[in-house]
């Protein structure tokens, strides 16, 4: 992941918080020995023991929900008491979605132990995460997201931009997936903006973490790996030149093995990136070398080392300042693989670079002379 969101995006999690609450609340008059009615007074008292204000009279308010709690709650019942400590275990350990992510727990789940109890908690939750539209609680949380991203790209890939909130509804994945770990589904901390390619195309309803076997990047509080290109070849024979291009994760290895199984980043930035732009890069490159040549700044007779000044000073300012959009990050990699092969005087790259900086014409001119 390229950037991770502001972890003030999930702080209004009240509607998520509340059903736990009242969950766990069950649970715990249940082990009491209390019987619980599925009336309206009942559900008016769960609620309002976790919420007060315009909040608890929206939830009261919320006949869907407290249907579905209910629902839940009766299935609960008519488990043995063992049977409901693993299903509280089962709620608490979804939503420790920091720990499930760097694999310091692992998750609990209870789709074929408790198949219906589970269908019980997808569908309570799933259709409280639909009433987070109907309560702007989404649209809160993606404004918040929207307005932290200098660059408006999504970050799970860096090609595809993301949907101004003026424009229309972006897409909000569930990252642990919902028909996996339902506890979740309406968690804050678990509703994730992506561009549409890569949540439609590519995440879908992929587990991320396969079970608690792998880490995987939180987007809300991670570091970005360092890529680099620099094991990358030439392809034999190819001419013009072409490459075998290969992306290598130097930081946060796992997380990002992970970042790349479940969005292909590889095949997308070699197809859709590297593929389609290198010679668009390179010809800016030699763009840049040719105004300079005609304005005086760079002489005709530019030994090794000046010409891998001009690469390496066209390197930095990419890194500084790299293109937005379309994995434009890789841009400045590509140009320090180059530099890495000239100072390893592969000849193919430094005659390469060599026409780029002083121009196919002029060092015809030079060595006719």
């Amino acid at each position: 992941m390229l950037r991770s969101y502001p972890i003030a995006a999930t702080v209004d999690n009240w509607l998520h918080d509340a059903i736990v609450g009242i969950i766990q609340d069950i649970h715990d008059k249940l082990n009491a020995g209390e019987n619980i009615a599925s009336t309206q007074p009942t559900w008016r008292n769960l609620v309002s023991a976790q919420l007060t204000g315009q909040k608890k009279d929206s939830l009261i308010g919320l006949r869907g929900v407290r249907d579905r709690l209910f629902a839940f709650k009766n299935e609960y019942a008519a488990l043995l008491q063992p049977d409901r400590t693993t299903v509280l275990a089962a709620l608490v350990s979804q939503n420790d979605i920091p720990n499930l992510l760097n694999r310091t727990i692992q998750p609990q789940v209870i789709s074929q132990t408790h198949s219906l109890i589970h269908e019980r908690a997808k569908d309570l939750f799933v259709f409280c995460f639909e009433k987070l539209t109907d309560l702007n609680v989404r649209a809160s949380q993606y404004d918040i997201i929207f307005s932290s991203l200098s660059d408006k790209i999504c970050p799970f890939c860096g090609i595809e931009r993301v949907m101004n909130p003026e424009e229309t509804a972006q897409d909000q994945d569930h990252y642990l997936a919902k028909s996996i770990y339902p506890f979740c589904a309406a968690n804050l901390r678990n509703l994730v903006p992506m561009c549409r390619c890569c949540n439609r195309d590519y995440k879908k309803n992929k587990d991320v973490i396969e079970g608690g076997l792998r880490r995987a990047f939180d987007p809300y509080n991670c570091i970005p790996p360092e890529i680099t290109l620099n094991h990358t070849t030439i392809i034999v024979g190819s001419s013009p030149i072409q490459f075998e291009w290969n992306i290598d994760f130097l930081t946060n290895a796992e997380e990002a093995e992970t970042w790349n199984s479940v969005f292909d980043l590889r095949t997308r930035y070699k197809r859709d990136i590297l593929n389609e732009y290198f010679d668009k890069w390179l010809w800016g490159f030699s763009e840049k070398c040719r105004k300079s040549r005609l304005r005086g700044y760079i002489g005709e007779n530019l030994d090794t080392a000046q010409i891998r000044q001009q690469l390496a000073f066209y390197q930095e300012d990419k890194a500084d300042n790299p293109s937005t959009g379309l994995a434009g990050f890789l841009e400045p990699l590509v140009f320090k693989f180059l530099l890495k092969e000239y100072d390893e005087n592969n000849p193919k790259i430094v005659s390469l670079i060599r026409i780029a900086v002083l121009g196919r014409q002029e060092i015809e001119e030079i060595e006719a002379a």
